[in-house]
């Protein structure tokens, strides 16, 4: 595409805005005012049916409609639309991590994360199997701040709630898409909803696919070689599919259930990334220390470019052998949800998941992919996972908005990860499929069995216009890690904790239509052991916790025509789990997890909507997040690997002794924003124009917490234009419009042996059509 295209489609994007608003001044004037309307969103964000402007918690959430509407097809595209929330893949998608105001994730390869993701209320365990798309779902819901005490430990920063479909015993429904674009971006979806028996049982059946090509130019020599598994051409090519299929029974009227079943089978060629190695002439310019072999300069200093810098081959670009691929995993999701109403207040639920998944990846981790005889790859993520959860709630909604609910959750779990290097022969592009004979994997298992009660009280006061909230989990437990890599043969160890995870709020209705509300609430993140910890001292870490208190308003004006929801939160956090190599470690001992000093995190969220006139419509939303390690926190991965020096020859630019306190949580934007502007118009009876242009952006971030590398800031924009009618829609569409180039993140790998960057770069521009129909 050229930058002439672009243009021509941005412009046919904001012309009809420019006539919009001189139509709008003109029908204020001259017109009363539309009729009145409610578009508010329905949400499940706290296990029942609520209007997101009546929860007293921070919620943003798409609809289908919305998703399509703003371009939303992946994670990276909700966090663009969500003050406050980041998501980064990096450059394999294997390691998916959300971050929610600023409580980013240290360690990104771990089992926990902070943040939880849900589909149907199904807990979903490992990042490679976070972002699902948005191909069938009828919403994606993201939920601020600690949810531990009706999710679970790990919603320690927030949650993010798929959910997939609407489950009707009475409507027959069907949608589908289809949707082209450049660099052989095709998808194809569709769903289909039909009673068998009315009002007793009805079936469905939904159905995904989605491929693409890449988008950056590959300029290995071999790159158009025909590999399977590989990356062939451009870089960045996916070929992902979904299927699901559910049924619907209710034997009597006073019971429903549900059962569904979701694969997703995901084929991804890693994203545009290089390297900056401590060992390459000129990659790092600051900071001189390091440790054994790793001597000299040890950091990077500015901001990190989206051009790669040449290795010794000399060759220019991306660089990538056509043996890698990103990951091939695929993942598997049962449910089983029961609902049985007792008597008109009282109502009993029992949900069932199985999840379980698998994934391998071969990604090259060598700077220059033309220098023999042998070129490096990495095997990460690699590994398995299956889990069993089964969760009983009973139910009471009585007179005057009185709620209680207590539940027991169950969850048993086996995760098996597997992590290793090997050097493969320049010239033998045999496709990489398994681990080679001859590696050293670091094979792991862990089995989890966790066993909880939980409840929610909310009592109104003064007519309904007060309500006092309790919420509260008690958790037991149990974790059994086996190391089979270990000198000696395999090797276990048990972890138990229990713990209490409260939350509390306080709300004020105004009025109907004007909420201000207060919460405090525990996160906690649990804690584990280290197979690979040589001292004793360091064979367990314990549980990270905060404490977030929250004030927040939620306002409706204009009979729903208008919103404007403002949030201010402080997040104190405590016992950071970080990575760093094991005291005593050789040059191939894996980094283990310390917990160690804290951070505090405290901002301003805000979004709105209006409908200025019928057919035109504004969103914003802005982020402005303060995150920072609190004083004496100290990083173990930078005094262990001397990146900022020693006492007798420090660092300028960072700690020797390893003190981040001050500093910038790195992988996190203090400001983020996003602004929407769409008009709809008929052009006949049965037929309407529509057209939304998005601008999004975010500040600078730190890559680590020694603050010396940046992520620039961004700014990108999506446009959308076509027609429409009852049940069918065809539009054109652009991402990235521009066609900006910008690093999306880094990974930064420290250890006493060597030091690297890899940054991934973001997509290019990319512009295609979508046909939809809904019936």
């Amino acid at each position: 595409m050229t930058r002439t295209t672009a243009r021509f489609l941005a412009s046919c994007a904001i012309a009809p805005l420019v006539f919009a608003g001189s139509q709008a001044a003109f029908a204020q004037d001259a017109a009363p005012a539309p009729a009145a309307k409610n578009n508010t969103i329905v949400v499940t964000a706290r296990l029942v049916e609520e209007s997101i402007q009546d929860v007293p918690v921070a919620i943003v959430a798409f609809t289908k409609e919305e998703m399509q509407r703003r371009s939303i097809s992946e994670l990276e595209d909700v966090a663009l639309q969500t003050p406050g929330l980041v998501f980064e893949d990096y450059s394999n998608g294997g390691f998916g991590t959300p971050t929610i105001r600023g409580a980013t994730q240290f360690a990104i390869t771990g089992l926990e994360q902070n943040v939880s993701v849900f589909l149907d209320g199904v807990y979903i365990p490992r990042q490679y199997a976070f972002d699902i798309g948005s191909m069938n779902l009828e919403r994606i819901e993201v939920v601020k701040g600690p949810q531990s005490a009706l999710y679970g430990a790990n919603a320690f920063a927030g949650a993010i709630n798929y959910v997939s479909t609407t489950r009707s015993l009475t409507r027959t429904s069907a949608s589908g898409e289809l949707e082209v674009s450049e660099n052989g971006g095709f998808d194809l979806s569709g769903k289909i909803s039909a009673p068998l028996i009315p009002d007793r049982m009805s079936v469905r059946l939904a159905l995904g696919l989605s491929k693409f090509g890449g988008d950056w130019e590959n300029n290995h020599p071999n790159a158009d070689l025909d590999i399977s598994p590989g990356t062939k051409g451009k870089i960045g090519g996916y070929d992902n599919s979904t299927v699901s299929v559910g049924a619907s029974v209710r034997p009597f009227d006073a019971l429903t259930v549900d059962f569904d079943y979701y694969n997703f089978d995901i084929s991804s060629e890693t994203r545009a990334q290089y390297r900056l190695e401590q060992n390459f002439p000129g990659d790092f310019n600051c900071s001189p220390g390091g440790q054994f072999t790793n001597r000299g300069l040890q950091l990077f200093c500015g901001e990190l470019s989206p051009v790669p810098r040449p290795g010794s081959d000399g060759v220019e670009g991306f660089l990538i052998d056509p043996r890698t691929y990103g990951m091939e995993s695929t993942s598997e999701i049962y449910r089983v949800n029961a609902a049985l109403q007792l008597t008109d207040q009282l109502s009993a639920n029992y949900l069932y998941g199985r999840t379980s998944g698998d994934t391998f990846a071969a990604g090259q981790s060598q700077r220059s992919a033309l220098v023999g005889p042998t070129i490096g790859f990495t095997f990460s993520p690699v590994g398995d996972f299956k889990y069993e959860t089964h969760e009983l709630r009973l139910q009471y909604e009585g007179d005057g908005g009185v709620y209680a609910m207590i539940g027991a959750f169950y969850m048993d779990g086996e995760d098996r990860d597997f992590s290793t290097g090997f050097n493969f022969p320049i010239g033998d592009l045999s496709p990489i499929t398994s681990i080679p004979a001859g590696a050293t994997a670091s094979s792991s298992q862990t089995l989890t069995e966790t066993k909880a009660i939980f409840g929610r009280i909310s009592v109104p006061l003064m007519d309904e216009k007060l309500t006092i909230e309790l919420e509260g989990r008690y958790t037991d437990e149990e974790k059994f890690d086996t190391d089979f890599g270990l000198p000696g043969g395999p090797k276990s160890w048990t972890y138990s904790d229990k713990y209490f995870t409260p939350r509390a709020n306080i709300s004020y209705a105004v009025t109907p239509d004007n909420l201000i509300y207060a919460s405090a609430a525990r996160g906690l993140k649990s804690g584990g052991t280290n197979s690979r910890a040589i001292i004793e001292a360091e064979r367990f870490y314990t549980p990270d916790t905060n404490w977030t208190y929250e004030i927040g308003m939620k306002n409706t004006f204009m009979n729903g025509l208008a919103t404007l929801n403002l949030a201010a939160f402080y997040i104190d956090w405590n016992n950071l789990q970080v990575q760093a190599a094991p005291t005593g470690g050789s040059f191939f001992s894996r980094n283990i997890t310390f917990s160690s000093g804290g951070a505090t995190s405290k901002g301003i969220e805000l979004d709105g909507s209006i409908e200025v006139v019928e057919g035109l419509a504004l969103n914003a939303g802005m982020a402005y997040i303060d995150a920072k390690y609190k004083d004496d926190t100290i990083s173990g991965r930078v005094t262990r690997s001397a990146l900022c020096g020693t006492a007798t020859a420090p660092s300028p630019v960072c700690n020797f002794d390893g003190n981040i306190g001050g500093n910038d949580l790195q992988r996190t934007s203090p400001f983020q924003w996003n602004v929407g502007v769409s008009y709809d118009t008929p052009i006949t009876d049965s037929i309407e124009f529509f057209t939304r242009l998005d601008v999004a952006g975010q500040s600078k971030q730190y890559v680590a917490e020694v603050n010396t590398a940046t992520i620039a800031p961004r700014t990108l924009t999506n446009g959308r234009i076509g027609v429409r009618g009852d049940n069918w829609s065809l539009s054109i569409w652009g991402k990235n419009l521009f066609d900006k180039e910008y690093v999306s993140n880094a990974f930064f790998i420290a250890t006493p042996f060597f030091s690297a960057y890899v940054p991934t770069v973001g997509n290019r521009r990319r512009v295609g059509a979508t046909l939809s129909f809904d019936y």
